[in-house]
């Protein structure tokens, strides 16, 4: 059932300049916990592994390269308030401390059960673990510069630089390009490579460092691991595996993330599973990665994810494990997954080592496809709130501008709802009083409007009607 989200209000946005005015920005995150009571996160969400066993588990991709931790910390107090069960990050002591501090922050709007913190790691090459690189001083003046418009997490800078050299006939002034590669917020999509037209940027591969994930993995505020590997040669999984194995005893899920490789992919699935299976002791998880970092493209960028399920549907031995989808999911993935009859379609399974943390009444079956991760299209759709409020405010966090986060979460409700299904709740009506406090003006005299699928906020001279459509 299709859900429409969109608020309308007469009032004028109030923007901070300055210092922040804490006092009326509590009084407007009442808007933002009416919101989350509204959708009704706290009555759907349930703990992660029973979220896996129901088909409705959502995991935020925050990016394997992604490190700009201002940026994390704010994406995981949205998400976490939408109601996702994992959080997904590089495996990077500074970046796991931002994304628990962006859960530790929203709990403390809206009290909610935590999600899980998952770190990313690679056992070789992969696409997830690379960075652009190229000297800007390299770059002609008069380039259009396409790598700067393309690149969909702002990573790519370049500013025009005098600078006075000394020669043997004396000193001349040249013009440069500075700037570059952001390092910490390029995530590795590679769209820039191609539309360079001089051909200046190359794409540089790294595998993180199996010692300090071992490390990690030892910290309380760490549930997970991701594996990310290519499914075409088990020995480098298994020499990560042998690494890391010692490590898997704090853990509450591991993951492995790969492609669709053709006719041996099951195969290698289950080579890798019986790898793990003598010390694996907790849920695992199997990524089915489609078209990696697409998601923010178009609706087109979820097919793949989506036949990957298909064929793994079709066959009698699966691997033991849950499933979940990504790489190019988008805002149309729960769609295309109910056209196969994959959405939330029960699997009767055996009750197997993996499955032992399942309550027993539902231990002989759960969900084929145990849920959606989100990466780039749920960055986009968050971070471009986050970009306005940054231009407006400079680096800060989201919660000192409610008017943003109550934005930014609409749109994260959105997307984590058509997994959820939060139902809908009966309407609340916002007397005018209540409304100067939410918007944190009292002078209603512009207007403040957007649009997302979830609930739908009207407001007339004297009350603001909050509810959901369906």
């Amino acid at each position: 059932m299709a859900s429409c989200f969109s608020i309308n209000a007469t009032a004028l946005p109030q923007h901070h300049h300055g210092k922040v005015n804490y006092r009326s920005n509590k009084k407007c995150l009442g808007s933002v916990r009416n919101l989350v009571k509204t959708t009704g996160v706290a009555s759907v969400v349930s703990a992660p592994q029973e979220s896996l066993q129901k088909g409705n588990w959502v995991k935020l991709i925050c990016g394997a390269s992604f490190e700009d931790v201002v940026d994390i910390r704010n994406l995981s107090l949205v998400y976490t308030l939408a109601g996702v069960d994992c959080i997904d990050c590089a495996a990077d002591a500074s970046v796991v401390n931002a994304v628990n501090e962006g859960i530790e922050a929203a709990r403390e709007i809206v009290y909610l059960r935590k999600p899980w913190v998952m770190i990313s790691v690679n056992d070789d090459e992969d696409l997830h673990f690379r960075k652009a690189e190229f000297d800007p001083e390299e770059c002609p003046l008069d380039c259009s510069r396409p790598c700067e418009t393309i690149c969909p997490a702002s990573a790519i800078l370049l500013h025009q630089h005098q600078s006075t050299t000394e020669f043997s006939h004396g000193t001349e002034t040249l013009n440069l390009l500075k700037g570059g590669v952001i390092n910490e917020r390029c995530y590795g999509c590679g769209r820039c490579s191609p539309v360079c037209p001089y051909d200046k940027i190359r794409m540089a591969l790294y595998t993180r460092d199996a010692a300090v994930t071992a490390e990690l993995l030892k910290r309380k505020d760490v549930d997970a691991i991701e594996i990310h590997t290519s499914g075409r040669q088990t020995a480098p999984f298994e020499g990560l595996w042998d690494d890391l194995r010692n490590s898997t005893g704090y853990l509450k899920l591991v993951a492995v993330s790969l492609p669709y490789a053709g006719d041996s992919t099951v195969s290698s699935m289950n080579t890798m599973y019986a790898m793990m299976e003598p010390h694996l002791p907790c849920l695992n998880l199997w990524q089915l990665d489609g078209r990696p970092m697409s998601g923010d493209i178009g609706r087109g960028a979820t097919r793949e994810s989506i036949a990957f399920a298909a064929r793994l549907a079709a066959v009698e031995d699966k691997p033991r494990g849950f499933f979940q989808l990504a790489g190019g999911t988008n805002a149309h993935t729960v769609e295309g997954l109910k056209k196969r009859g994959l959405f939330q379609t029960t699997l009767v399974a055996e009750n197997s080592k993996d499955n032992k943390p399942m309550p027993p009444s539902t231990a002989s079956s759960h969900a084929l496809i145990g849920g959606i991760a989100y990466g780039g299209y749920a960055r986009k759709i968050v971070g471009r709130v986050l970009s306005s409020m940054q231009s407006q405010h400079g680096l800060a966090r989201i919660e000192d501008y409610p008017e943003h986060l109550l934005e930014a979460l609409a749109n994260a409700l959105d997307l984590v709802g058509t997994v959820k299904c939060y139902d809908p709740c009966t309407q609340r009506n916002f007397t005018k009083p209540e409304i100067d406090e939410i918007v944190g003006v009292g002078n209603l005299t512009g207007s403040l409007c957007w649009h997302v699928p979830l609930v739908t906020a009207t407001l007339d001279t004297d009350t603001l009607t909050v509810g959901l459509q369906t």
